[in-house]
């Protein structure tokens, strides 16, 4: 018998500030534990992580690989389907500016009407700046409350909630390989398929001038079954960039060429006002 029902894997590096919320929430929602690859952080992490440990929420594992974020990514992926697939009846695999939950009912009950598949998946709905220069004081789902509209095409990428014992590796950080050539489902539980994208640094030059081109430029793989998005079910909020501040300390930390001007710009969409998770986090007194 599995010991959680739902648990969650990612990996991080110097998300002190953000740690507690995130965790807080998805406990909200149903998760029952963490495994939480530690990627070479070097602020407060360590310890804020300490409690959550002492209460059996948390497993830190230290992962020091120096490849690009994504080498690491998919290693500690595969690592965790490995050393701890078999503790959890789901894992669902994001990272920590997603926030993860169903608008419907907690994440956990939500998940019982996907058992007889072996990995859902959930489309984000991307929150751009909200107008904040400098990083705000108190939380992210009570700051950031804009976001782009539901079918821009960045919104069409997912992360997935697999059930272990059904599957055998990650491709790439947003789908894995299953037992069997079985398929993930979208929320309607229809059956996904996903397909390599081509021409990335095309159409990553043309949303200099188009920012609202149909094809997303930073995907190197996506779900073609269906173009249509659907977050009623379930749903990855997701704080790609936060505050012009943040992102700045972000393509510091993480040193990737692709946090450029032209990744902020293109992600900094506040079309929408969506306060859907504002208050759902008490901040500690």
């Amino acid at each position: 018998m599995n010991r959680y029902y739902l648990a969650i894997c990612a990996i991080f590096r110097g998300e002190a500030h953000y740690l507690d919320e995130w965790l807080k929430f998805h406990i909200s929602v149903g998760a029952e534990h963490f495994f939480l690859y530690d990627n070479r952080s070097t602020d407060k992490s360590s310890q804020r992580l300490v409690r959550y440990m002492d209460e059996g929420f948390v497993t830190r594992i230290d992962w020091p690989i120096s490849k690009n974020t994504q080498g690491a990514q998919k290693k500690a992926y595969q690592h965790c389907l490995e050393k701890f697939g078999q503790t959890s009846h789901w894992i669902a695999f994001i990272d920590l500016d997603e926030f993860l939950f169903s608008p419907r009912n907690k994440l956990s009950k939500i998940l019982q009407d996907y058992e007889n598949f072996c990995g859902v998946v959930a489309h984000w709905q991307c929150y751009g700046s909200s107008g904040h220069v400098h990083r705000p004081e108190g939380l992210v789902t009570d700051n950031f409350l804009f976001r782009a509209r539901s079918n821009w095409a960045r919104n069409r990428r997912v992360k997935s909630i697999v059930d272990p014992s059904r599957t055998l590796a990650p491709n790439g950080v947003h789908f894995f390989h299953y037992r069997n050539q079985a398929k993930a489902v979208d929320e309607n539980q229809r059956p996904i398929t996903v397909k390599p994208t081509k021409k990335r640094k095309l159409y990553t030059s043309i949303i200099g001038w188009w920012p609202d081109f149909p094809i997303d430029p930073y995907a190197s793989q996506n779900v073609i079954e269906d173009p249509r998005i659907s977050v009623n079910t379930i749903r990855i909020n997701h704080y790609t960039i936060k505050s012009y501040e943040e992102y700045t300390s972000k393509k510091i930390k993480m040193g990737k060429k692709k946090y450029d001007e032209r990744f902020f710009r293109y992600h900094d969409r506040n079309e929408v006002y969506d306060p859907i998770l504002k208050g759902t986090v008490q901040p500690d007194p």
